[in-house]
């Protein structure tokens, strides 16, 4: 999780079953949003490992730690799905107080007694060979913001109480995106949109009134923002956020036998790269002394052979020259 500065307390992580899903760093800290200016060293951005059809949550979290530079008496914290809002809340602050929220689903009210809450899911996008130009261009504009749960918060004050004047119009909720061309993801690995799970209906009264805020700092300068751009394992490794799980097959064990009881598991990734090429480096400092000893005697059965050539051709030629005896066996 980011520490940010001049926001150190102020916490956003992301939750499924109960536990806080592991952060990826993300190297490119752009933030291309032309309704927000944030300056870089207030901006958390990370990837997340998720899977397909389970419910998650978007957890954020005010401790003590925060220190403000201006007084306020609240943060507001909006969520945006997929490039989407869906509303958000807000936490008063406290100098001692720790303070924190989960947003796992939608609410909309239905009347002054009931609301329709629906769970917010990682639903798997289904990417389509389609070359049609009008339908790219469509989905072009689909694909901006998607993959991602951008929160961004901003200091504001309470300024007077009003009446609750709720709509009781609840929106459609459907999964933001089912598919998508995969021309229109110009390269990008997503795997993923949100979906929602059924409605459930929950008897939850309706407030005479709500706090009325200002928000200091205007809406286009938030305080911070969060991004977490949430993908498949697949979609991590492809983007080189994580590592490639290796083949069995080219899993080897310790080059030299000699040293494989006294392997370490648990060395650094240095450690280990290391010994490797020391191993290596014998492997071929031994390579090179057998050739070596080969050499020599290889030139020596040359020279050995060389040698008696010479004594056979001599053999040869001598025995050319030199007269036939004719012995006669009839001698007594």
């Amino acid at each position: 999780m980011a520490i940010l500065r001049g926001c150190s307390g102020v916490k956003v992580t992301i939750v499924s079953n109960g536990q806080a899903l592991n952060e990826y760093p993300d190297e490119d800290m752009a933030f291309n949003n032309a309704d927000y200016s944030v300056p870089l060293y207030r901006r958390s951005m990370a990837y997340i490992e998720c899977t397909s059809d389970t419910e998650f949550g978007i957890k954020w979290e005010i401790t003590p730690e925060y220190k403000p530079d201006v007084p306020h008496t609240h943060l507001r914290f909006r969520v945006f799905l997929d490039g989407k809002g869906i509303g958000g809340d807000k936490i008063r602050t406290s100098p001692s107080i720790s303070s924190s929220a989960t947003m796992s689903d939608t609410c909309d009210r239905i009347n002054d007694h009931e609301v329709i809450l629906r769970k917010l899911i990682f639903k798997t996008i289904k990417k389509v060979d389609d070359m049609d130009s009008a339908r790219v261009k469509a989905d072009a504009k689909l694909a901006d913001g998607l993959g991602e749960i951008l929160v961004v918060v901003h200091r504001c004050n309470k300024i007077a109480s009003v009446q609750n004047s709720h709509r009781h119009n609840p929106a459609p909720r459907t999964q933001t995106t089912t598919e998508i061309a995969e021309k229109a993801l110009k390269g990008r690995a997503i795997s993923h949109g949100v979906g929602f799970g059924p409605d459930t209906r929950v008897h939850r009264p309706q407030h005479a009134s709500v706090a009325k805020v200002a928000l200091i700092d205007g809406v286009e300068r938030p305080l911070c923002i969060f991004r977490f751009k949430y993908r498949s394992r697949e979609a991590l490794q492809q983007e080189l956020i994580i590592p490639r799980s290796p083949s069995p097959d080219l899993v080897m064990g310790p080059l030299n036998p000699r040293n494989e009881n006294n392997a370490n598991a648990s060395l650094s990734k240095e450690e280990r790269l290391a010994q490797l090429k020391r191993e290596i480096a014998e492997i071929k400092s031994e390579v090179k002394d057998e050739e070596g000893g080969q050499v020599p005697r290889k030139r020596e059965r040359a020279a050995s052979g060389s040698q008696a050539n010479g004594r056979a051709n001599k053999a040869r030629r001598h025995s050319r020259t030199k007269p036939i005896e004719c012995i006669d066996l009839t001698e007594d």
